[in-house]
């Protein structure tokens, strides 16, 4: 990186560097391998409509509870390549989560039904950007509001809800919440892609269950 900032100080008549790829560290180890499609989003409507950077994508996110062998599988994959690709300043490779996501909420309705425990209405699809510029709002994507500080995003098809994540802003109680009750109503855990950790189930005493690789 320090031939990156030379680069930059230098005269502009200066003869551009080679920068060897392996020197371009990732700012995080993982992210969401969805083949997500979007649409430019509708101008008069866009200051209304959620947007975060594509990397936020289902950091945090919802699986239904008999997929737990499997995300178990996955996070103790995730957690050695983490450890062997981790640098002081980055990651020198990016883990792309590639899991065949099943359907969380079935059926007609499935996105109006992951919204009323929470008394609230879905709303538009998310945009999702980069760093420079929005990539578009999400097709099939949509968003709820469960409280103040949680948004929640996905996607859904005919068949019903197929990706559920969250993001939090705020008050982490409030997210507990959210999946206490999708847990009750649903069936769903909470995955922390990051923390590498699963919320499996509120215990009958209101603890979670918890699972780490």
């Amino acid at each position: 990186m320090d031939r990156i900032k030379a680069s930059l100080g230098a005269r502009k008549d200066a003869t551009p560097q080679a920068l060897d790829p392996a020197d371009i560290l990732y700012s995080m180890p993982t992210v969401a391998g969805d083949a997500l499609a979007f649409v430019p989003p509708d101008p008069s409507a866009a200051e209304d409509v959620p947007a975060f950077h594509e990397d936020d994508w289902c950091q945090l996110e919802f699986w239904p509870g008999a997929a737990l062998a499997a995300v178990q599988r996955e996070l103790t994959a995730y957690k050695a390549f983490e450890e062997a690709h981790r640098l002081p300043q980055g990651w020198s490779a990016l883990h792309v989560r590639h899991l065949v996501r099943p359907v969380l909420v079935p059926g007609p309705g499935a996105v109006q039904r992951l919204a009323d425990p929470f008394a609230t209405l879905p709303g538009p699809a998310p945009i999702l950007t980069t760093a420079s510029q929005a990539l578009g709002q999400v097709v099939d994507g949509f968003t709820i509001r469960p409280s103040s500080d949680v948004l929640l995003h996905g996607l859904a098809n005919a068949s019903g809800v197929i990706a559920l994540g969250a993001m939090l802003d705020g008050d982490d109680l409030q997210l507990s919440t959210v999946f206490a009750e999708l847990h009750a109503a649903f069936g769903l855990m909470l995955v922390d892609w990051r923390q590498q950790f699963v919320l499996v189930a509120v215990e009958p005493g209101g603890d979670f269950s918890i699972w780490r690789p």
